[in-house]
């Protein structure tokens, strides 16, 4: 199920070296609180996500790679059977990754990865000019990292210049849903921009030829950025056209395999102790180590298709220390460790963007409980200019 989000315009968050520091901007002079530390590490901090997540993405399209190869690999991922070429066909051409958001912890000075939206990530106008217009209306002397919108736009230029995509490119929101409707609008520009003809196009009114290819009010649709996900269109009867309409799609039908919680478990046997990724499994035990005993540790038991937190549980022993009702209960699920990654009682998930295969901005956003949802808000953030604190110590 698809939902709106929330902008929260009572808090703010600042990328520093030692963490990430919740900020209340009804009380800007908290700033002055924080522990003094190294001049440049709001440099360093930025950094390290940017390069950390474009390791993650490089590590996730490693699994891709192997899920791909071998015969019985998309099964791990529920995949269903009929379609499961078409993924194999899409990763052999090499259709091209548009745009996805790592959501990370922030544990010990390490962004670690909580799960990766690869397939219709939202929150497209928070992160670009809702971030920039407060950034802007607040005249801070720091600077920020939104989602930068001229990188999608040089991403879908390039596509273009490169043949990978048709000059008229088919914007399709999720069926009745006002924030993809709204996330529509900002690709129709980011297109127009790119020197593309963009048309909106809702799902309803596509319709199919005789020889398999899509078709929208006489027009035959040859590039598509969707918001319908991978999940729901592997399972609609306008599956079996997939394999010869010959449309390119963004994000391509390999991304169902990054946006799917089967990668947590896949990238952990892959690369087992990497300091990025919490451990995670099909069991419990995969995940506290405590095969038949009781466990202090507590863990996070995810449906492999779920947004907006829903049916995310937290628990300890097999009791629910804090769950989340919703819609995707029936479908498998995997477990993941728990990340701690409170600051000063808030929950603080950093999101990375990337377009291409570049780091491309941030987003920040906070719960009051572990569980991030679709209405917990988006805080404007802030990156400490190096030497503000040495400045900042000296005006004092």
């Amino acid at each position: 199920m698809k939902n709106g989000i929330a902008w929260g315009v009572g808090a703010g968050a600042l990328i520093m070296g030692l963490g990430v520091l919740g900020l209340s901007l009804r009380n800007p002079q908290g700033m002055q609180a924080a522990a003094t530390p190294d001049p440049c590490a709001s440099a360093a901090a930025v950094t390290l996500i940017r390069n950390v997540s474009e390791t993650l993405h490089r590590l996730c399209l490693s699994v891709v790679d192997d899920a791909v190869r071998r015969p019985d690999g998309l099964d791990a991922f529920h995949i269903p059977p009929a379609v499961q070429d078409v993924v194999r066909q899409s990763w052999a051409r090499r259709d091209p990754f548009l745009i996805g958001r790592f959501d990370l912890a922030w544990c010990d000075g390490q962004p670690r990865l909580i799960e990766y939206n690869a397939d219709t990530p939202a929150t497209l106008p928070e992160s670009t000019r809702m971030q920039t217009l407060w950034h802007r209306q607040r005249g801070h002397l720091h600077s920020h990292a939104p989602l930068d919108a001229q990188a999608l736009v040089n991403r879908l230029a390039d596509l273009r210049q490169k043949g990978r995509i048709d000059r008229t490119l088919h914007i399709v929101p999720y069926p009745d849903n006002l924030e993809d409707t709204t996330h529509a609008v900002y690709y129709r520009q980011w297109a127009e921009q790119a020197g593309l003809e963009a048309i909106h196009c809702e799902l309803r009114d596509l319709e199919i030829t005789n020889d398999g290819q899509l078709l929208h009010r006489g027009r035959i649709v040859r590039s598509m950025i969707r918001m319908y996900p991978w999940e729901l269109m592997f399972r609609d009867s306008g599956a079996r056209h997939l394999q010869q309409c010959g449309c390119t799609f963004l994000n391509p039908p390999w991304t169902a395999l990054l946006s799917n919680k089967a990668l947590l478990p896949a990238l952990w046997k892959r690369y087992p102790g990497h300091p990025n990724l919490l451990a995670a499994g099909y069991v419990s035990q995969d995940v506290t180590g405590r095969e038949g005993r009781s466990s202090p540790r507590a863990y996070v038991e995810k449906p492999i298709h779920a947004r907006g937190g829903e049916n995310v549980r937290i628990l300890r022993d097999g009791r629910a220390l804090c769950a989340e009702a919703g819609t995707y209960g029936a479908y498998p699920k995997i477990y993941q460790e728990f990340a701690d990654h409170r600051i000063d009682g808030v929950t603080a998930s950093v999101g990375a963007w990337i377009v291409g295969d570049s780091f491309a901005g941030l987003t920040m956003r906070e719960s009051q409980d572990p569980i991030v949802r679709h209405t917990s808000p988006i805080v404007p953030h802030l990156v400490r200019r190096p030497g503000f604190m040495r400045r900042l110590l000296r005006s004092g």
